[in-house]
């Protein structure tokens, strides 16, 4: 668990610190991840990288919470853009998701933890299985989504379409990511995929 003292830590030092990490992973596999180069690109002692964490899962969370935290705020954004539109929210996911990888150091990282999630890799999966909070968060901004123009408002229904739209999203997020197909590729192929799942969903227009 990241402690407090790393929390604490001045702006500049706390990003010297998180800037060491996605360099280390960007650049080595999971198993292979040195605390050594970590403290070396950071420029802090072994001794202070303890009083920061616990142990090399820390890490995986530092690198998350960078993506994460921009995610979670563009979906706000995307929520009250559209008053709660399910399908512009997930059109919107991609976009966001993808400008999380706006370099090639990020889009490097984020390629490894996703193929990593993927093949179950120790380090990865057992923060995400143990340790990570955001799908909860996610769900709690899902909440905000309007059912008024759908078809499906039974909650089981609601929570199959959102399960169909999420599994669209990650194989998007997979390709554009670790299989690197170019990203307005990727992004036609998942709007088309969106636009026959919501011409499906929604609610026909009334006759005038």
């Amino acid at each position: 668990m990241i402690k407090a003292t790393f929390n604490n830590l001045p702006e500049e030092k706390r990003r010297r610190v998180t800037d060491a990490i996605v360099s280390e992973f960007s650049n080595t596999d999971d198993n292979k991840i040195s605390i050594n180069r970590i403290i070396k690109r950071a420029n802090i002692s072994r001794g202070s990288f303890y009083q920061y964490f616990d142990d090399k899962v820390d890490l995986v969370e530092v690198l998350l919470k960078v993506f994460v935290e921009q995610i979670l705020a563009g979906v706000r954004q995307a929520c009250e853009e559209s008053d709660g539109d399910l399908f512009y929210t997930y059109r919107r996911l991609f976009e966001i998701i993808a400008e999380c990888g706006g370099n090639p150091v990020r889009h490097t990282v984020l390629g490894r933890l996703m193929s990593n999630l993927r093949a179950n890799d120790d380090l990865v999966s057992e923060y995400m299985t143990n340790r990570f909070r955001g799908i909860d968060e996610f769900k709690e901004y899902s909440r905000r989504f309007s059912r008024k123009c759908l078809r499906y408002k039974d909650d089981g229904d609601f929570e199959l379409l959102s399960q169909i739209l999420t599994g669209m999203l990650k194989n998007a997020l997979f390709n554009y990511f670790v299989c690197r197909v170019p990203y307005e590729k990727v992004k036609a192929n998942y709007e088309r995929k969106i636009e026959i799942l919501e011409r499906g969903a929604l609610l026909e227009a009334p006759a005038e």
